[in-house]
């Protein structure tokens, strides 16, 4: 498999995602700051998932960088991973405008644990693959346990309290990035 053509397409399907996310941003319907506090779940939705692809776009360069070579398997492991990354703009509108409701609060971790266990599945495809490329600064077993454990908690949340689920993620989120840009590869 050609790796430039791979890391291509996968570029221009993380641009769309980002894109169309930003859709779900309406007008306040009034010129006040109520106006503007009622759209606050959904920009909160938005400013999550964008930095979540954003991050991940990044640490998805630096992982094929490292690749020198692309197999059948990682072609397929980051077409599920697409997958599950072209489901974040639904899931992201679904849970700002549906706050409080438990099946959004439910299905947008859920989305982002299979998305981020996509990319774990693709990092551990490509050092079988490349045995000299370095482990991802994302997928150590600290970082890994901490952000699977905290998309279970806000899962479970968004049975009891779904509102918290959105902040858990959020936090979830701004936890692993910092991580993410302080760490070095291991």
């Amino acid at each position: 498999m050609n790796k430039e053509r791979l890391v291509a397409f996968t570029d221009a399907i993380v641009a769309i995602a980002a894109t169309i996310m930003v859709l779900e941003l309406h007008t306040p319907i009034t010129d006040d700051w109520q106006g503007l506090r009622e759209e606050w779940p959904t920009f909160l939705a938005y400013l999550i998932s964008f930095s979540v692809i954003y991050v991940v776009w990044y640490n998805h360069h630096n992982l094929f960088a490292k690749a020198e070579v692309v197999t059948t398997r990682t072609f397929l492991l980051n077409g599920l991973w697409l997958f599950f990354l072209t489901l974040v703009p639904f899931t992201t509108g679904w849970v700002g405008s549906a706050v409080g409701a438990s099946l959004p609060e439910f299905l947008y971790p859920l989305n982002m644990l299979l998305w981020s266990g996509t990319f774990h599945l693709i990092d551990l495809q490509v050092r079988r693959d490349n045995p000299g490329a370095a482990r991802d600064s994302s997928t150590r077993a600290f970082d890994r346990a901490f952000m699977y454990g905290g998309y279970a908690l806000c899962m479970a949340l968004s049975f009891v309290w779904p509102p918290a689920s959105l902040y858990l993620i959020g936090a979830v989120s701004v936890v692993m990035i910092v991580r993410i840009f302080t760490a070095k590869s291991a």
